[in-house]
């Protein structure tokens, strides 16, 4: 079975995201980021975790190519504050990215090649965690147990975890209905495509085959989980004292906001596989 990392890096090879921060698409991606973060940081919770502070300590996960972490990094240097960057990511091209466009943005940064769910073996302590461009499918119920309780860990007390979320059961299987295929980008240059593949009951989550029909790759094989705002926050609320939401335009997207760990559980108390997963079977 190949490396998880490399199996992601096949994947966005050819997954239509504006990740290349120098390109016209990632760079107008990187300045709405700024945007974003020039709002959100009026929150109360972000105001007053930054307000007496002279440094303060990000960790982006999964943050592929940096642009989350750095944009939120840029915003806080603007009003005058060190920025200690740690960018988390399981693919190794995505964080060669990271490391050149935070040292241009931000004078430095830190990367580092690591399973989210396990970032307590980084020993890195932050004063905000940021999950940023969607990146919650990646995880089944499980492995968010594992990520919230491994980000908590890695937090100071007072600490904030800024998840960029979306309501998946909404949009997906109101709005659009759930399609065994779909077109995700198409253009003169490309016909992407991703076709349903199976569900497993046991992770709840379903399992999709994503093609680039034009250039022949594929297809690769990935699991999704559809999350829900309502699912994220309320196992957000059991690893962290209170829990916010912040829309955008819409009001079934935005930034979920939790604060101060509870400590009540830790990384380490899930770190042993639930039989249920031990002895899983398809559905």
């Amino acid at each position: 079975m190949p490396h998880l990392g490399d199996h992601l890096s096949r994947l966005y090879s050819i997954w239509p995201w504006p990740a290349d921060p120098w390109s016209e698409e990632g760079r107008r991606r990187y300045e709405e980021s700024i945007k974003k973060f020039h709002s959100l940081l009026e929150h109360d919770w972000l105001s007053r975790q930054v307000s007496d502070k002279k440094t303060v300590r990000i960790l982006d996960i999964c943050g592929g190519t940096g642009i989350g972490g750095v944009a939120l990094g840029k915003v806080l240097s603007s009003r005058g504050l060190g920025v200690e960057l740690t960018v988390v990511d399981l693919r190794r091209e995505a964080l060669e990215v990271a490391e050149r466009f935070g040292t241009e943005e931000l004078g430095s940064v830190r990367v580092e090649i690591a399973d989210a769910t396990k970032l307590w073996e980084l020993g890195v302590q932050a004063d905000l965690a940021l999950i940023y461009g969607f990146s919650t499918p990646h995880f089944n119920p499980w492995d968010m147990v594992r990520l919230l309780s491994s980000i908590a860990d890695s937090l100071s007390d007072d600490g904030v975890l800024i998840i960029e979320e979306a309501d998946r059961t909404y949009t997906i299987f109101y709005l659009r209905g759930y399609k065994e295929w779909l077109a995700e980008d198409v253009g003169e240059d490309r016909l992407f495509v991703t076709v349903h593949a199976g569900y497993d009951f046991r992770k709840g989550v379903f399992r999709r085959a994503a093609v680039e029909l034009l250039k022949g790759v594929g297809p690769i094989s990935h699991e999704v989980r559809l999350w829900d705002l309502a699912g994220v926050m309320a196992l957000a609320w059991a690893f962290f004292q209170d829990v916010d939401f912040v829309p955008e335009e819409r009001p079934w997207s935005g930034f979920v906001l939790a604060r101060a760990p509870r400590r009540k559980l830790g990384a380490a108390d899930f770190v042993q596989t639930p039989k249920a997963l031990s002895e899983e079977k398809e559905g």
